[in-house]
């Protein structure tokens, strides 16, 4: 293992200069006295509303610490990079895959032709992404209980320190990166989803995004925003196993495994938290349809949208900056939800007694 030098200097959690390396014993940058056995914080209903409302303000604190502790924005960042590839891969993959020589998905024989039941790109590009995902956690992680030395802790220490479980969170992700692709096909095969899928594009960003927004960009977010709700999904399971690698030093069987135990031991606290998140869910939601309905409230004026005097300025300024809204948010709330998870093992309501 090696260990970055205390002599570099830094700017921002970033070095300014090449870093030094020497040999030294597996990289520490949390005080394993810091974190404590779980206790418990009630029982009954007065223990069980305590719990959620301590959930509350757990997420609340999250958000205040993320923009108040500007360091940590630098996790955002990165987060925000690897989106912005999943969308550009995603949708160049879904308009260019005559194109694209290796082998492109596994086919069931249907009538004359056939049923695509595992894409290999979406595959390989899901295994990158969620590669990344997983390892900006664990080094948040990490960089949230480095205790007292935390000023001392770069985002480049705590990266490097990942790589210390690097075989658990490569086989977590192209586990992750198995199921994701197999339920987006499962998906693009159910009608009845589909037909969902298909209402929610209609409300959200059919009118007036067909008159600004290209065809090519148009496919890459529609099939981008469904990969990113399911991937989503498995980023909230992978909260509860990344940190018992990292902090724990636990291998990725035993984390899966104490993962369910944890999930029904802070359930209240994660149902405050989702009160909280859900309700910028709801008010993003709330815009995007403003925006998807605009047509409709503008008693089907389109001359509104088509002439510049007008809006033509304004709805496309409204559509683009949505999808980048939607895409900054989603950065923003990885990394609060890395803080809470970091937290609440660090307060002791995860730890395994």
């Amino acid at each position: 293992m090696t260990r970055v030098s205390e002599t570099a200097e830094y700017w921002f959690g970033l070095c300014r200069k090449p870093l030094a390396f020497h040999t030294a014993p597996a990289l520490m940058v949390f005080d394993p006295e810091t974190v404590h056995p779980a206790q418990p914080r009630g029982r009954g209903s007065a223990g069980s509303s305590g719990r959620v409302r301590h959930g509350i303000g757990i997420a609340t604190g999250s958000i205040r610490t993320l923009f108040g502790e500007k360091r940590l924005l630098w996790f955002s960042l990165l987060a925000g990079l690897v989106i912005f590839f999943l969308f550009v891969a995603e949708g160049w993959s879904v308009t260019h895959t005559d194109s694209i020589p290796l082998f492109s998905g596994i086919w069931i024989p249907f009538g004359n032709s056939g049923l695509s039941v595992f894409n290999m790109h979406l595959f390989l590009i899901e295994v990158f992404c969620l590669s990344c995902f997983t390892g900006l956690l664990a080094a948040l992680v990490l960089y949230r209980n480095a205790g007292p030395a935390k000023m001392q802790v770069t985002i480049r220490k705590a990266l490097a320190g990942v790589g210390t479980h690097a075989g658990s969170f490569a086989a977590l992700s192209v586990m992750m990166a198995f199921v994701a692709t197999v339920v987006f096909e499962l998906i693009s095969l159910s009608r009845f989803i589909g037909k969902v899928i298909f209402s929610i594009d209609m409300a959200l960003f059919n009118m007036p995004y067909a008159y600004y927004v290209p065809n090519g960009i148009s496919a890459m977010y529609y099939f981008s925003f469904r990969i990113m709700a399911i991937n989503i999904v498995l980023f909230l399971l992978a909260l509860y196993v990344v940190p018992g690698i990292v902090l724990e030093r636990k291998g990725l069987l035993m984390a899966l495994a104490g993962s369910v135990t944890l999930m029904m031991k802070t359930w209240r606290e994660l149902l405050g938290c989702i009160l909280v998140l859900g309700a910028i869910i709801l008010m993003v939601v709330a815009a995007g349809l403003l925006i998807g309905q605009s047509p409709l409230l503008l008693n089907l004026d389109y001359d509104f949208f088509l002439q510049m005097s007008r809006g033509q300025v304004l709805m496309t300024v409204a559509c683009y900056g949505f999808i980048l809204t939607c895409g900054v948010l989603t950065a923003l709330g990885s990394t609060s939800l890395g803080i809470i998870i970091a937290d609440l093992y660090a307060g002791g309501s995860l730890m395994s007694s």
